[in-house]
């Protein structure tokens, strides 16, 4: 027998409903995509997959993520979603840096990236009839410098040592929203409640937004007073909001689907120091998080995923390193086939595990 490629986790309220309604139209209300790098190739399949299924059709819903995560969520609001998520991808996997390259041409070449992207369809993923997009980025509090971003992530991750939670002394959440008076806390404590700043997206600083949530810290520059937004320098929002830092629907109003590229789920990327850090039951109880099997990585270029440093590793070879992640993509498109097998059989709530 083959063995299976994708692993399915939900939380209580997700797996009840699962188990009796099966997945299907309507039930999804969010997408998040988790800040990741390069490290999203591996889900291209699965995404198309998605694309495909017809879950993303039955209503109003947040597509929100972090760096490459949101980057995937704004191709998703394209006018032809498919198209542009192959130009992302694409662009993505082609681009070659060398030693010689500073924070801030690879800065330049990923805004040329999202410009290409998106200048052409800016209007219709800030106006799309069913997608609501969230793009997480980091606020530097205290300094709108390199240095300083340096010295803030280090003791951050000094603090963090020691067991205190301090990301957020030193850089603020903050979220470029294209619909922001519907993701707004209420007063009446019946709104998904956001701890940190809420902006809205659109035309002026969609691009910018875009960057900055992708920009990490010291490899890239940060980008500096976005528009609409408060004064300052922003960052990479995988810093604050990682895989998963939010509740994106009301408890039991449906699904939160993440298509993941790792078993664990963790808040904040300082996190990953701290792995037995678990999220609380508010975050976890209406998500369905799908992500590959260890039988799926085994298959890949050295058993691994693509990672940030293969930059680094074949900067002399960038052809290595493009057909290695393209040997990924295509490795990919076996998950996006057994999802999409999954949801025609009926058997997918055979596969659900807790989360």
């Amino acid at each position: 027998m083959r063995p299976r490629l994708l692993r399915y986790r939900a939380g209580s309220r997700a797996r009840r409903l699962i188990e009796r309604q099966g997945l299907g139209p309507g039930m999804v209300r969010a997408v998040v995509g988790p800040a990741s790098g390069p490290k999203w190739l591996v889900l291209a399949g699965l995404d198309l997959a998605l694309l495909d299924s017809g879950l993303l059709s039955g209503g109003r819903m947040v597509l929100a993520g972090a760096s490459a995560g949101a980057w995937r969520m704004a191709a998703f609001a394209c006018r032809d979603p498919r198209a542009s998520h192959r130009a992302l991808l694409d662009g993505y996997v082609g681009q070659v840096f060398s030693r010689g390259d500073d924070h801030r041409s690879i800065s330049a070449a990923y805004r040329r990236l999202l410009t290409d992207l998106l200048a052409a369809e800016a209007e219709a993923v800030l106006s799309h009839p069913v997608f609501d997009l969230a793009v997480h980025t980091a606020r530097q509090r205290f300094t709108r410098s390199r240095l300083g971003t340096a010295a803030a992530l280090t003791a951050a991750a000094a603090l963090d040592f020691a067991g205190v939670q301090a990301t957020d002394w030193f850089f603020e959440r903050v979220l470029f929203h294209s619909r922001p008076e519907r993701f707004a806390p209420n007063l009446d404590g019946r709104g998904p409640a956001f701890a940190g700043r809420i902006v809205a997206l659109d035309r002026a600083n969609l691009i910018d937004a875009l960057l900055a949530s992708g920009a990490v810290p010291i490899y890239l520059d940060a980008v500096r007073d976005p528009s609409g937004a408060p004064p300052g320098a922003y960052v990479d929002g995988g810093l604050t909001d990682y895989h998963l830092n939010q509740r994106y629907v009301e408890p039991g109003q449906g699904i939160v689907l993440l298509p993941h590229y790792r078993r664990e789920v963790l808040a904040r990327w300082l996190d990953k120091r701290q792995p037995s850090r678990g999220l609380p039951e508010g975050l976890t109880a209406d998500l369905l998080q799908i992500y590959p099997s260890a039988e799926f990585f085994a298959g890949l270029p050295d058993g691994r995923i693509p990672d940030r440093e293969d930059f680094r590793q074949f900067s002399g070879r960038p052809e290595v390193r493009i057909e290695r992640w393209r040997t990924a993509v295509a490795a990919s498109e076996a998950l996006g086939e057994e999802f999409l097998a999954d949801l025609e059989s009926g058997r997918l709530p055979d596969f659900v595990q807790d989360l």
